[in-house]
């Protein structure tokens, strides 16, 4: 018996290596992506605020760090998600580190704030092999005191990728999200122009 006893035990330990080496194998092969390196000074791509920027949110189902696609060919309601490629953080805070890259506020900020709220962050497939990065933001001026909304609007920005992967994707979704913040603040900067109430 003793000797089936430590045939088992030899078993298991080797089925435990076994297993570790796989974990690990499996980790190291995912690609992890985010924003890159920050180049927005140098790019010109800095834009002003004249707003006060409340903290940005997102729609739970974006509370991971798994890159998304769709194939709008196929089934647009459909959400896929790379199996082997990761965010190197949350949308929310890829998002939130460009916003803090990009965005001045103005010496003389004005009384309302712009609440950007993250609504889809997808590469989407058109055809097998035509894809877009999209990002889309809803974004309200409201008044600082009461709260009270002065605008809303959407904004859904795309950007071609140039390979039909999850690196296509991540570089796509990164220059619809600056597309996206430059709307959203010159928006933001025409409404609290227009209104009283942000004077």
């Amino acid at each position: 018996m003793r000797p089936i006893f430590l045939l088992i035990i030899s078993s298991l330990l080797i089925s435990t290596l076994v297993a570790c080496v796989s974990i690990k194998q499996t980790k190291q092969n995912v690609a992890i992506y985010d924003f890159g390196l920050s180049t927005s000074i140098n790019s010109g791509n800095q834009i002003t605020s004249k707003l006060l920027l409340d903290t940005p949110v997102a729609v739970d189902s974006l509370s991971h760090n798994k890159i998304r696609y769709r194939l709008n060919y196929q089934n647009p309601s459909r959400v896929f998600f790379y199996t082997e490629s990761r965010w190197a953080a949350t949308p929310l805070e890829l998002f939130s580190s460009k916003l803090s890259k990009m965005v001045n506020l103005s010496q003389t900020a004005r009384n309302c704030s712009l609440k950007l709220k993250i609504e889809a962050f997808d590469h989407v497939f058109q055809t097998t092999t035509t894809s877009e990065g999209v990002v889309q933001l809803s974004a309200l001026v409201v008044e600082k005191k009461t709260q009270k909304i002065i605008s809303s609007q959407i904004f859904t920005e795309s950007a071609l990728s140039i390979t039909p992967n999850a690196q296509g994707g991540a570089d796509a979704i990164s220059q619809a999200v600056e597309s996206s913040l430059k709307k959203a603040i010159d928006w933001g900067n025409l409404i609290s122009d227009k209104s009283e109430l942000c004077q």
